[in-house]
């Protein structure tokens, strides 16, 4: 059977049982014939003939997909856990490649794939470096609080550095149709945002923090680059300051929830109802601390997404690649359910179940991005640029740091 593309989703799909040969395998949509083999879909639907040239034509959307299956990423997970494990840690820069490449793999716009193209020699000398400054840190501890606070103070000037490098280096080893990305930002912007304003959030009193955010973001968005197509950013400052007064104030309006919650629950221990079922005030003290706790959490996460969301959302909608632009529709209480439950299920699962949450998140932030082009990336041109040191990379992988999207 001829190749056939899904105009949902963007998967190119070949021999599908014919029995099934309308329904996408991916997302279970009709596909209804043959396509070309890149999928597109009008941004807006205007009847009328072009007559300007193909320079003016209308944006087409084409769909994301990430179509990697929890199970197989599981037997690449766990082998890379073993091999790590017993190697005492050296094989964990090949088994962040094979990850990676897979995810990578299983990437598509338009049915064609991402790759990763770190070399695990170059990240193992990362860790390395990292693994260097731990004992550092530890032997400190023994002598001194004074050699401590150095290396602290010491890894607080470093760690604009390290974010600068792992950009640069994620970069460079993410190529999609055989062209690198590039980060074109600069190391004296990197320690402006992450040392100088910082310093500012406390004399503040907290108020600079959404700027700080915004900053970060467009640092980001603002210096990536597809080949010799640099990307350009336009969100604005006043969004951030929205979005985090609509975060505080649902955060108080938590709170007051949760104490108003633990009130009722301290007073039904203490009512003669609690005295008849024989709950001591200590128990019935320790089970309202314990949901408080819960309920903080759950709001805490509630908040996180939230956040992520709508900044992800406005960041992605906000920015260009020469063409190119893009589309973000996460929502909060969608992302706030999968992040609950991947968390039950790994803690139930003592962690073997965190290949099948990964791929669960990836595929619904794929499942909601689009990219809109006119001309497809047929624009885009490779450009060269000398390797990239995996220290970096490395270094904010160890601590998991946010320092991107």
């Amino acid at each position: 059977m001829d190749s056939v593309t899904c105009n949902t989703c963007g998967l190119s799909v070949h021999d599908l049982p014919s029995s099934n040969r309308n329904v996408c395998p991916h997302c279970g949509a009709t596909i209804g014939g043959i396509q070309p083999n890149i999928a597109r879909e009008p941004v807006h639907r205007n009847t009328a003939r072009n007559t300007q040239g193909p320079h003016s034509q209308h944006p087409q959307k084409i769909r994301t997909a990430f179509i990697g299956a929890g199970a197989e990423y599981f037997r690449i997970w766990i082998v890379n856990l073993f091999l790590t494990v017993i190697t005492l840690g050296i094989y964990g820069a090949w088994a962040k490649v094979r990850n990676r490449k897979y995810l990578y793999a299983n990437t598509l716009i338009a049915a064609q794939r991402f790759d990763y193209l770190a070399n695990p020699l170059a990240i193992l000398k990362g860790n390395l470096a990292i693994a260097a400054g731990i004992i550092t840190y530890l032997l400190t501890q023994a002598y001194s609080p004074v050699y401590t606070s150095a290396v602290i103070l010491l890894f607080y000037l470093v760690f604009p550095f390290l974010v600068y490098k792992s950009l640069r280096f994620l970069a460079y080893n993410s190529s999609f149709r055989n062209i690198r990305f590039h980060f074109n930002g600069t190391l004296s912007q990197c320690y402006k945002i992450y040392i100088l304003i910082p310093l500012l959030i406390p004399l503040t009193l907290g108020l600079i923090f959404p700027y700080w955010a915004y900053r970060r973001k467009k640092y980001f968005f603002e210096n990536m680059a597809f080949g010799t197509t640099a990307a350009t950013f336009s969100g604005r400052t006043g969004f951030f300051y929205k979005t985090y007064a609509k975060a505080l104030l649902l955060a108080i309006a938590v709170m007051l929830a949760v104490v108003v919650t633990a009130a009722i629950m301290i007073s039904l221990v203490h009512s003669p109802v609690g005295a008849d079922r024989q709950v001591t005030p200590g128990n019935g003290l320790i089970a309202s601390m314990i949901m408080m706790y819960a309920l903080m959490i759950l709001a805490g996460t509630l908040i996180q997404q939230y956040l992520h969301a709508r900044i992800t959302n406005y960041c992605w909608n906000e920015s260009r690649l020469g063409q190119v632009s893009f589309q973000s529709t996460l929502r909060a209480r969608d992302l706030f359910w999968i992040q609950f439950t991947n968390i039950l299920a790994m803690i139930f699962s003592l962690g073997l179940l965190i290949p099948w949450a990964k791929i669960r998140k990836s595929r619904y932030v794929f499942d909601n991005m689009a990219v809109c082009a006119s001309r497809g990336f047929d624009e885009f041109t490779a450009d060269t640029e000398p390797e990239i040191s995996a220290l970096g990379d490395s270094a904010t992988d160890f601590f998991d740091l946010e320092i991107g999207l």
